[in-house]
């Protein structure tokens, strides 16, 4: 009997032992799948900003962003731990009482007032494992815990808590919370907010106080008490606290919750192609981009306001508008359209013929061939070979033939026909070569339309590119969007520099940049005359499905603005001068005196840290007055001459107006205006000048009487204002816009 005692004593000892064992190799072996506390890094919203330091959009899977948690309320702290962990300074990872107590509950069957889990044991289960109900998970998150507690101070463990639990309506964090709920920095917050975000976290979509207002309310009141009954805080800051009112502001859904949403997009969009998009959306970059916000706005409004007004009369839904940098091809605003919500961007996305603002490319090609602004044109209707047997007669947009114009009047006046011989006689090939040159980049077909826009479609983007060469005297600069990319802790991650290319003559720019502002002081861009020193041209397609005006201040801002209908459908009536040409002329008005503040303050800037000079020379040494900026050799001589402000040839006597302009040597018309037949005027009048002289005594001036809103000749229904005028810069055009329409 002793004999058998003895064995089965030794069996359970085995037995023991085995199942110690047993458990000691599995809790072994669950301790090395444990991950590594110090390899976490909390995902972060990438955050990105306006050149004039406005909070654009945070991009992120989860939205936080980390703080110190010296930046958190110490009454926020305080409610938190008395609302998740009252014990949280006194355990050591895991609060056996609270287990106890969780157990003790859960056997009664009693809902718990607070689970068995320390705010150490939450940081492990939210950050390092998943969300599986499982013994072995809870295992793992009691070993985490312990091990935290071992290697991080009390508060680095609230901060990493703070910072990562999720409070509902995607705010991960403290700062995303007080964000989205009260619309201010975390640390801002009162007693009664921070009161209501610590409650949070135990149910955040049923205490959601976008979803449940009255929820959160109570649930903030039970943390007061809380606090109160701990000592946190008195029972009168608790009554005062308790009886304010929740001051919540509405939830930001979808694009809405970026400023400028097309151009973040874009900016969106680079950054994942360049670094991926676990960075984009969490790796906490801060993204200084070139837009300005005023700028954006202005753009905002005027195109929206512009639509609204006019979508009746002319049936047009959609446009877009793009301003760039000249200097830099910086992006300054960007509205890709009407609706904020849309996400088909019409500036960098949408294929739109470019009606006559394409033929800037056909005359840069000639004017490179040696041809000249003065340079006369066949204004008549030909007949050319088409596909398929057929004949291709082009015509003049105001039906009007005949005769010759020069080079400078066919771009004023945008006809087609002068535009279409250019094409044929310098070559199709060439006329693209000048386009890609300046940075068209949609597919050209090599056809004879393409000298009037005929081609499958181009995107705002690239056209505001390309006429940045005009504005920056042959300097080509690619569109750029980001200026400097930091991580979170305010290290430069990457850099980035204008894309400036010679590509055309500074000869065959400044001959283009004359003529685009003939365009506006007697074209068809009159309406734009209001801004100082404007440029631009003007583009309208058949049946009016797409208008256009791109236009510029030289070395300031271009800006392309396109109006049109997604489905492709007719504006009638509409012409980029009567639909674009107002959008554009309220956004320059507007931006205009930004970029020179801002460029007034950068000069000022950069004079402030100017290194001193030592090369001897003074600092307020001028050039000497025999260096010039031609690009293209001395200048020569130049001389004075009448011509017809229609055709642009020596005027006649029987030219209804002319204007007297100034020519270099060699590029001044010959012959006398084939349209208005009659006696050349007096040769007096065609005098030889030194480039020097002071001509001032031969500007003639006149008053006319133009539309306030549109600056071309008041029509009938315009609201009416005298204007004084050079003579060469009256506008010619009559405002056809029906201003009572309007009102009504």
């Amino acid at each position: 009997m002793r004999s058998f005692v003895t064995i089965l004593q030794v069996c359970v000892l085995l037995s023991m032992g085995i199942l110690a064992g047993t458990v000691l190799g599995w809790f072994a072996g669950l301790s090395k799948t444990l991950p590594d506390i110090n390899a976490f890094e909390a995902p972060e919203a990438t955050l990105v900003y306006s050149s004039d330091g406005v909070l654009l959009g945070r991009v992120f899977r989860e939205n936080r962003t980390n703080v110190a948690l010296k930046d958190i309320p110490k009454e926020l702290r305080e409610a938190t731990v008395a609302i998740e962990d009252k014990r949280f300074y006194e355990h050591s990872g895991v609060d056996m009482r609270g287990v106890a107590r969780a157990v003790f509950a859960n056997l009664r069957g009693q809902r718990m007032a607070q689970g068995g889990s320390t705010i150490t044991q939450q940081l492990a289960r939210n950050v390092y494992l998943t969300q599986r109900k499982t013994i072995q998970r809870k295992i793992q998150e009691i070993f985490l815990a312990i091990l935290i507690e071992r290697n991080f101070s009390k508060d680095h463990i609230l901060e990493l808590y703070l910072n990562q639990i999720f409070y509902g309506s995607g705010a991960f964090g403290v700062q995303a919370a007080a964000k989205i709920y009260f619309g201010k920095d975390v640390h801002n917050l009162d007693l009664a907010e921070c009161a209501l975000i610590a409650g949070l976290p135990q149910k955040p979509s049923g205490y959601s106080p976008h979803e449940n207002v009255d929820g959160a309310v109570g649930r903030r009141n039970t943390v007061l008490a809380t606090m109160a009954d701990l000592g946190y805080i008195t029972d009168k800051q608790k009554e005062e606290a308790m009886s304010e009112k929740a001051r919540i502001v509405p939830r930001r859904s979808g694009r809405t919750a970026y400023k400028a949403p097309h151009f973040v997009d874009y900016v969106n969009k680079h950054i994942k192609e360049q670094y991926g998009e676990d960075v984009l959306y969490g790796g906490g970059l801060r993204v200084y981009t070139t837009l300005n916000w005023e700028m954006q706005q202005a753009a905002e409004k005027a195109l929206r306001a512009q639509i609204k007004a006019k979508s009746k009369t002319y049936r047009a839904s959609e446009g877009c508008l793009i301003a760039l940098d000249p200097n830099t091809g910086g992006i300054l605003a960007m509205v890709g359209s009407v609706d904020p919500e849309s996400h088909y961007n019409r500036c960098t996305q949408a294929g739109r013929q470019p009606g006559s603002s394409f033929k800037v490319f056909v005359y840069s090609a000639a004017l490179a061939e040696g041809w000249k602004p003065s340079t006369h044109l066949p204004n008549t209707r030909v007949s050319y070979p088409g596909g398929g047997g057929r004949t291709w007669t082009p015509r003049n947009y105001d039906g009007r033939y005949g005769g010759s114009v020069t080079m400078e009047a066919a771009v004023a006046r945008s006809i087609n026909l002068p535009a279409i011989y250019t094409a044929k006689k310098i070559g199709v090939k060439n006329v693209i070569k000048y386009a890609r040159l300046m940075g068209i980049r949609s597919p050209l077909e090599p056809y004879l339309p393409i000298a009037i826009g005929g081609i499958p479609g181009v995107h705002p983007i690239e056209m505001a590119s390309a006429y940045c060469t005009f504005a920056n005297d042959g300097l080509h600069p690619e569109p750029m969007s980001i200026l400097r990319i930091t991580n979170s802790r305010s290290e430069t991650q990457a850099e980035f520099s204008p894309d400036m290319q010679q590509v055309i003559s500074k000869s065959v720019s400044r001959y283009m940049d004359q003529m685009l502002r003939s365009v506006v002081t007697r074209g068809t861009g009159t309406g734009a005359a209001s801004i100082t020193e404007a440029r631009g041209k003007t583009g309208t397609t058949n049946n009016e499905r797409d208008v256009w005006f791109i236009g510029y201040v030289p070395k300031k801002i271009v800006c392309a603005v396109w109006v049109g209908n997604d489905n492709n459908s007719s504006m009638r009536g509409a012409t980029g001068g009567g639909l674009c040409i107002p959008v554009w002329r309220e956004f320059m008005s507007k931006a205009i005196p930004v970029f020179d503040a801002a460029k007034a303050k950068a000069e000022q800037a950069a004079k402030k840290n100017k290194p001193k000079l030592t090369t001897g020379q003074p600092e307020s040494a001028e050039p000497s007055p025999t260096t010039t900026d031609s690009a293209d050799g001395d200048e020569t001589d130049t001389v004075k001459l009448r011509v017809c402000t229609e055709t642009g040839m020596l005027a006649t006597s029987a030219c209804p107006r002319w204007r007297t302009k100034t020519f270099t040597r060699g590029d001044q018309p010959t012959e006398l205006c084939t349209v208005h037949s009659g006696a050349a005027l007096e040769p007096a009048s065609q005098e030889n000048t030194s480039p020097h002289d002071d001509a001032a005594s031969d500007l003639e001036y006149v008053t006319v009487t133009v539309c306030s809103q549109s600056g071309m000749l008041a029509g009938n229904s315009c609201p009416k204002i005298k204007k004084k005028f050079l003579l060469e810069d009256v506008p010619t055009q009559v405002c056809n816009v029906k201003h009572d329409q309007m009102r009504e």
